[in-house]
């Protein structure tokens, strides 16, 4: 059996790089090693895929604030060097035009492995069905079809203040999940969100939700875009 593990480089080198500060530039990288190391040996994966953020990414074209509120905080001073040591190292791809959580998206809905592991802690990445990995917390979790879906529009009310992504003001995780309560369909929850999007936006309320839906949406493909579920009879 192929086991495959998908990590996000982008976490791996921010959370070794800011963790050791302080320290040398190589006691960062080895922990980054030792890191990717660590996650290879608890997935038990044969191969892997390591994905790291690079440039063109489309969310700034369709807001331009988007992660605005990051832009001025300094970054760890060995985040470049161990970002190469994934490339040199581990053969990290750079994504151009989109993060590296929608590489880790396309891959797993696109893959004939056996098992592909998402390795991350990113809560982002839980609406893309299939195995996760948390390889801080160390837990392995299965996301369904429908619970990827419930965890996109419990996004989409809620929004995500770390990357300036604003949802629908007032709407914390527990109005979300009391919001969504009770949807057995993709088209409910979308529906739901609706009618929360309504009551904050008024009249704008299509054109902010679709903005949002777009800024939140992990990508299955690289030609891929957010769009709304269609009606069908079980909705």
């Amino acid at each position: 059996m192929s086991i495959i593990a998908l990590v996000d480089g982008d976490i791996v080198a921010y959370r070794c790089a800011a963790a050791n500060d302080k320290e040398d530039v190589g006691i960062a990288v080895w922990q980054a090693d030792q890191m990717v190391t660590r996650i290879l040996s608890e997935t038990q994966a044969d191969g892997w895929e390591i994905y790291l953020s690079g440039e063109n990414n489309f969310r700034y074209q369709i807001f331009p604030d988007y992660k605005a509120n990051r832009r001025d905080q300094p970054k760890p001073r060995h985040l470049e060097r161990i970002r190469e040591e994934l490339v040199t190292l581990w053969g990290a791809t750079i994504c151009d035009g989109y993060e590296a959580d929608d590489a880790l998206g396309i891959y797993q809905s696109n893959s004939g492995h056996d098992v592909v592991y998402i390795c991350s802690i990113d809560k982002d990445l839980l609406q893309i069905p299939g195995q996760h990995y948390n390889f801080v917390k160390r837990e392995f979790k299965e996301v369904d079809a429908f619970g990827g879906a419930v965890q996109f529009y419990t996004q989409l009310l809620c929004g995500d203040p770390t990357d300036n992504i604003r949802g629908c003001p007032g709407v914390g995780k527990v109005k979300a999940e009391r919001a969504l309560k009770g949807c057995l369909t993709e088209r409910q929850l979308y529906e739901r969100c609706i009618g929360c999007y309504k009551v904050v936006y008024k009249d704008d309320w299509e054109k902010e939700l679709t903005l949002c839906a777009n800024l939140l949406y992990i990508l299955r493909s690289e030609n891929d875009v957010w769009s709304p579920p269609k009606l069908n009879v079980n909705s």
